[in-house]
This record gives C-alpha cells, sequence and structure tokens, in this order.
C-alpha cells in the first residue's frame, strides 16, 4: 500500500474539518492552475491538488481569515 504524503488525517486536523479541507485544497488547485499552468504541462506527474496539499501542510497557505458578524440579533 503506498504512503500518502501528506496524511489526510494531519490535514483535517489542520484545517479543523474534512469539509474545510476539501473547500481550502480545492480552491488553491484551482490558483496553481490559473497562475502556473506551465508548471504542470511540464511536471505531469505532480497534481494540483497534491500540490496544495503539501502547501497546506507546510504551512504556506493557511485559511483565510473568517469576517467578524454581528452576532446574535436578539
Amino acid at each position: 500500500m503506498a504512503m500518502i504524503e501528506p496524511p489526510i488525517e494531519v490535514l483535517i486536523d489542520k484545517a479543523g474539518n474534512k469539509y474545510r479541507l476539501v473547500t481550502l485544497l480545492s480552491k488553491r488547485a484551482k490558483e496553481l492552475l490559473l497562475t502556473r499552468p506551465d508548471f504542470f504541462l511540464e511536471n505531469m506527474k505532480i497534481k494540483p491538488l497534491e500540490y496544495a496539499s503539501k502547501e497546506f501542510y507546510e504551512g504556506k497557505i493557511r485559511e483565510p481569515q473568517k469576517k467578524q458578524g454581528l452576532g446574535s440579533l436578539n
């Protein structure tokens, strides 16, 4: 069985939950495809999602800050 690097459990813990992880990594992967298409054409074995997950694991990308809401409107 192949080892997945970085480990998915660690990524989920860093993100907080699976939904947040998937959203963050998919947005970053799309951004990478739009800004660095030549890199992925030259390196066909490296997938944008894999690259984004390594960036997140290494702390190079972070979740955007949440906006402060109005709170409860009681």
